[in-house]
């Protein structure tokens, strides 16, 4: 989950959001707030489709952050409930090479204060993967083994290449004990059976479900078993807590076990590993 999103109610926290849909615990992280849209004073008209594909990527990367997010929102949303949130730290790995030292001791602060993942996203810090990676991977396992590490699955565009999971099978044989999550890991069909041939050799690879589509979730079950499905919801933010659970809840042929599994003990064991 994220600290805040358009679906919370009026009013609403993060943690009433949760009782809402009785979630019991959840992993959060902070969000960038920067509006990605603003209103062009130009008429769009008067610009052909080059241009206006020239100027919308202009101003995306404006409004990309630098250098670290803060993470005040998340610790104290913990503070209220701290037995019922994991706190994970977003990181940008784009780094010039004298930014680096204090970049990493913000990280380093936040491990200090409880946080016990590192997320990434490729779309927002328009870094390389893996090659922009394997610095916060040594620096991850350097510090802590039990520390886990989420990764923002994506296509690709024509804002950045994407993360293909052959990228990921690296990475994860690099470094085999860092416990990856891949996230939105069935997004699509395609992707998903991609993702599930790919990685099912690789035990420390586990596989999150959010925004993702139902079928792709049920054949990555049948690819790598349902231990390393992992439920995730983007939510509040890109997704509605209701509508992710209900993607577990309505898989055909998977036992109630197993959806428990899924919804609640795999995180909850791989958290308390």
């Amino acid at each position: 989950m994220h600290s805040y999103g358009v679906f919370l109610n009026p009013g609403e926290d993060i943690l009433h959001y949760m009782d809402r849909f009785n979630v019991e615990k959840a992993i959060i992280t902070t969000i960038n707030r920067t509006k990605i849209h603003h209103k062009q004073k130009e008429d769009a008209s008067d610009y052909d489709g080059k241009d206006k594909m020239t100027k919308f990527l202009a101003n995306f990367r404006k409004m990309l952050p630098k250098g670290q997010l803060s993470h005040q929102d998340v610790i104290d949303i913990a503070n209220k409930a701290p037995e019922r949130i994991y706190k994970f730290f977003w990181f940008n790995p784009k780094l010039e090479y004298e930014e680096e030292e204090a970049n990493y001791k913000i990280l380093e602060d936040h491990f200090k204060k409880g946080f016990c993942g590192v997320k990434t996203h490729t779309a927002f810090n328009l870094f390389n993967f893996p090659k922009d990676i394997i610095k916060l991977a040594s620096f991850m396992q350097d510090f802590d083994k039990k520390l886990m590490f989420f990764i923002h699955s994506l296509p690709k565009t024509s804002l950045v290449r994407g993360i293909f999971p052959k990228d990921i099978a690296s990475l994860a044989k690099q470094f085999p004990n860092l416990r990856i999550i891949v996230g939105h890991a069935a997004y699509c069909m395609e992707y998903a059976i991609e993702v599930g041939v790919t990685l099912k050799d690789y035990n420390n690879v586990f596989f999150e479900t959010s925004c993702s589509v139902s079928y792709g979730i049920y054949n990555l079950i049948k690819s790598v078993g349902h231990k390393r499905i992992l439920y995730g919801s983007d939510s509040p933010t890109a997704s509605t807590l209701p509508i992710e659970i209900d993607k577990i809840i309505t898989l055909p042929k998977i036992s109630n076990e197993q959806k428990q599994d899924i919804l609640y003990n795999n995180v909850n064991n791989l958290i308390n590993m």
